[in-house]
């Protein structure tokens, strides 16, 4: 016996396969964190948007930050509070060396969160957890004077 494939069937898992379990075929934006690049006019726009800035400081040679792109930026309590109260900038220290020298005592991953006017308000070294990541973005934004958490 002959068996002839299905030309739609055949195509249907092979999206199916491609995009692998759990992912979508389009990215929803409201469902991901729009990383831009670090420049003096992500302050500007926070400044407009009303708007902390939170920069992700890392490094492609990174394994941990690897696990946090990978699990603690894709939660989705994460991506909730960065999308409604910051603009997400990643910087790779490694492109970036006035951010490599003034953390450099951090590594990478680094995350910090500035204000509008580009004052630190809360600076943590190491990889975090989606839950300890989102306490943190939330109590921040709920209370962004820099005095509160130091």
């Amino acid at each position: 016996m002959h068996l002839r494939p299905i030309p739609g069937l055949l195509l249907g898992l092979l999206f199916l396969f491609a995009a692998g379990p759990g992912q979508a075929f389009e990215q929803d934006p409201g469902n991901s964190i729009i990383w831009q690049d670090w420049s003096p006019e992500v302050f500007t726009q926070a400044e407009k948007e009303g708007k902390l800035v939170l920069l992700d400081l890392m490094a492609e040679w990174c394994a941990w930050c690897k696990k946090m792109d990978k699990l603690t930026y894709n939660d989705k309590q994460v991506i909730e509070v960065i999308n409604k109260n910051y603009i997400a900038v990643r910087a790779d220290l490694d492109r970036h060396p006035k951010l490599a020298q003034r953390y450099k005592n951090y590594g990478p991953p680094t995350t910090v969160v500035y204000n509008s006017a580009g004052a630190e308000i809360i600076k943590r070294p190491g990889y975090m957890e989606a839950q300890i990541l989102f306490w943190m973005l939330d109590t921040v934004a709920a209370n962004p004077d820099p005095a509160a958490h130091r």
